[in-house]
């Protein structure tokens, strides 16, 4: 690959592979130090240097029970128009310091690789759940109307590559959140738009032992520039998450408001489906068309985003606005019992448990939680969540968490 320079607080290049690293990597007892030089072809020697402070008494209060830790993931390409580039998934407690990026744009491209859209963090979606959403990639690392070459202490894009015609070939950047740290208690779900490009990352964070790893990094020959790595290649992905399917979007307006009942409100057949039409610029021919089916969504950490299967393929960030959508899940209980749902969510949601809605809220000024109480019985029962999308203050986040107190 190509040798640039890095002048952050964290990681610096100098000069001819200069690799420095300033991150406080706390330990109680010891520490062990491993090199892996898994070059294909090697340029020559290697040799390090690691300095370290001992206390008297024990650690700092604030790193006495956390741990750093660095993941590298990687997927290419990533989906387009569709599920989000993810770069950190982890169960806390815990903080968030930052990420590095290296992207390769996949020519021909209808769109710039940073309208695939921010990055949605989704955190502690099992006890108090919260999300920040941001809008373009491009603002994820600080930058606006797109990326130029720049560095500075905490964020930066310290190298472009573009072609004889001015295209984006390859882009590196970085963020971190130095005095701001995203704080997780339970866990915590990073990702960031993508479109079909080629996407790495290493995530950066601190959390109390013990860990649970997300990615599986293979050998060097399986992780070139240019190695396939579709997503759920080398993931290692919880299990237990629930399962919902996704019926979206559907337009509300005048004929159509939030309250209209549609048919599969009561009861679904499955076989649901017609082709939604878009307002906006395709990014190829049909990219304004989108076909709606019922379509499989695991609940990570409790969240479901709609946006993940319900954005047409139109040029810039045009997520879809006065829209609906619908989450359908089916929980069997042992017996006929009241249970407390706990969600969140921003604009207009409805709850619907077998022929009953049980919980019908508006959260206009944002992401907010919600709690109430239903009765599930005996054998099957059907939960519907429907849920509108504005603009709102989380800027079209289309997303919510549902927690089923009985299900701990």
């Amino acid at each position: 690959g190509a040798e640039f320079q890095l002048d952050s607080r964290y990681l610096l290049v100098a000069p001819q592979n200069g690799f420095n690293c300033y991150f406080q990597m706390p330990f109680a007892r010891r520490a062990r130090v491993e090199i892996f030089p898994e070059q294909l072809e090697s340029g020559g020697g290697f040799y390090f240097q690691a300095d370290y402070l001992k206390f008297p008494d024990q650690l700092p209060v604030a790193y006495r029970d956390l741990r750093f830790h660095a993941q590298f993931r990687f997927e290419h390409p990533c989906e387009n128009y569709g599920r989000n580039y993810l770069f950190l998934d982890a169960l806390g407690p815990g903080a968030l310091i930052g990420a590095t990026f290296g992207i390769k744009i996949n020519h021909p491209q209808p769109d710039a690789w940073f309208h695939g859209g921010g990055d949605s963090i989704f955190i502690d979606g099992e006890a108090d759940p919260g999300v920040l959403h941001g809008i373009g990639a491009e603002d994820f690392f600080g930058h606006s109307w797109g990326v130029r070459e720049f560095q500075s202490p905490v964020i930066g894009t310290p190298y472009r590559e573009v072609d004889e015609d001015g295209r984006v070939q390859r882009v590196a950047l970085y963020r971190f959140f130095d005095d701001d740290p995203i704080f997780f208690h339970t866990s915590i779900r990073a990702v960031l738009g993508a479109l079909g490009n080629n996407y790495s990352s290493v995530a950066y964070w601190y959390q109390r032992e013990p860990h649970r790893r997300f990615f599986q990094t293979p050998p060097a020959d399986q992780r070139m520039p240019d190695a396939p790595a579709p997503c759920g290649v080398f993931d290692l992905e919880p299990l237990a998450s629930p399962e919902w399917r996704l019926l979206t979007p559907f337009k509300i307006d005048e004929r159509h408001p939030f309250e209209y009942t549609r048919s599969f409100e009561q009861q679904e057949t499955g076989d649901e489906k017609y082709v939604y039409q878009a307002a906006g610029d395709p990014a190829f021919p049909g990219g304004n068309q989108l076909a709606v089916r019922w379509r499989p969504q695991k609940a990570h950490h409790n969240f479901v985003d709609f946006n993940t299967v319900a954005r047409p393929a139109l040029t810039r960030i045009c997520l879809q606005a006065s829209v609906v959508g619908y989450a359908l899940r089916y929980v069997e209980s042992e017996s006929d019992k009241d249970v407390l749902i706990h969600v969140a969510f921003d604009d207009e949601m409805a709850v619907r448990i077998n022929e009953q809605e049980v919980f019908h809220a508006d959260h206009a000024s944002g992401f907010a939680q919600a709690t109430f109480e239903a009765h599930f019985r005996q054998g099957r029962n059907r939960i519907l969540v429907k849920l509108s999308n504005y603009d709102n203050t989380t800027w079209k986040l289309w997303a919510f968490s549902f927690r089923i107190e009985e299900e701990e």
